[in-house]
C-alpha cells in the first residue's frame, strides 16, 4: 500500500471534517466518530483527523494512480466547501527516507514512544545524546511525518553480512508517537520498509518481538507475518520471564518445488 498525507490549517477543522464526510457519505461509505472521519472509495480510502488549528488527511491506495485519484476527489470537494476560507492542500508522502537532520526529532520520539512490554527497560537507562550511531544509520531508516512533524520511524537492512543471507532483511525500531496512533502510521511504515527492502534485493523480511507486545504481534500478522520461532524465557523483565518471538514474511512467492 502507498500512503500520502496533507495537513490543512484552519480555525474550523471539525466543521470541514464533518462537512466532507457527510457529503461524501451520500456517494460512498463514510463514517464520522468524534475527532476522526473515514471515507472509503473503490480505489482507496482517506482518513481524516481533526486537531486544534488544523486537520490531517491520510490517503491509502494500492497504486500511484489510485492515490492521485483519491487525492483529487478529496481536494476538489474540500475546496468547494471553503467559500469563506482560503484553504491550502499540499499532498506529500506520509513516509520518507530519514536524514541526519532528523536525529533530534527521532531521539525525542524514541524517548517518549517506548512503553512497557514493547522493549527492554535497560535500554531506557542509556544516556544518549544522539539517535544515530554506528549501529543506527540514517540510510537504513524511514520516517513518517504529519505536517512536518516526525511521528514514526522504522529501520530495515540486511540481517547478516554473509552473501548467503543477502536476500533476508530485518525490521527494527518500529515506533509511532502516541498522538499519531490509530492513523495507519505503523502500517504505512511497514509497507514502505518492505518496498525499500525489496528494492535492495530482499526476498524475505524478519523481525523479533516480545510476547508481551500483543498489539505489535497483531499488526504484523495482519501484514502477513507468521511466527517462525519462539525463544522461551529469553528475557527477565521486572521479575517475569518473557518469550521472544521471531516472525517472518516472504516478499516473493517460493520457487517451484520449495515450501
Amino acid at each position: 500500500m502507498l500512503h500520502t498525507t496533507a495537513r490543512v490549517v484552519t480555525d474550523r477543522p471539525h466543521r470541514y471534517l464533518k462537512q466532507l464526510v457527510s457529503h461524501m457519505g451520500h456517494k460512498v461509505p463514510a463514517e464520522l466518530d468524534g475527532e476522526r472521519g473515514s471515507i472509503r472509495f473503490s480505489l482507496g480510502s482517506c482518513l481524516l483527523v481533526a486537531s486544534t488549528g488544523h486537520f490531517d488527511m491520510i490517503v491509502k491506495a494500492g497504486t500511484a494512480d489510485a492515490i492521485a485519484a483519491v487525492e483529487d476527489t478529496i481536494t476538489r470537494h474540500l475546496l468547494r466547501f471553503a467559500t469563506k476560507d482560503e484553504l491550502t492542500v499540499d499532498w506529500l508522502p506520509l513516509v520518507r527516507p530519514a536524514a541526519a537532520e532528523d536525529d533530534a526529532a527521532l531521539l525525542a520520539l524514541d524517548r517518549v514512544a517506548w512503553t512497557a512490554g514493547s522493549g527492554l527497560p535497560s535500554t531506557r537507562a542509556e544516556d544518549r545524546t544522539a539517535y544515530f550511531n554506528g549501529r543506527r544509520k540514517p540510510e537504513t531508516h524511514l520516517v513518517a511525518a504529519l505536517g512536518g512533524q516526525i511521528v514514526g520511524a522504522v529501520s530495515t537492512h540486511q540481517t547478516t553480512p554473509f552473501p548467503e543471507g543477502a536476500h533476508v532483511f530485518g525490521l527494527w525500531n518500529l515506533v509511532v508517537a502516541e498522538q499519531a496512533r490509530r492513523m495507519s502510521i505503523a502500517s504505512a511504515l511497514l509497507s514502505a520498509a518492505e518496498r525499500l527492502a525489496g528494492s535492495q534485493g530482499a526476498k524475505k523480511v524478519g523481525l523479533r518481538v516480545l510476547a508481551t507486545n500483543t498489539g505489535a504481534i497483531r499488526l504484523y500478522e495482519q501484514h502477513g507475518y507468521a511466527v517462525e520461532g519462539r525463544y522461551l524465557e529469553e528475557f527477565l523483565i521486572d521479575g517475569t520471564y518473557v518469550d521472544d518471538i521471531s516472525m517472518g514474511k516472504r516478499l516473493t512467492p517460493p520457487a517451484p518445488g520449495t515450501s
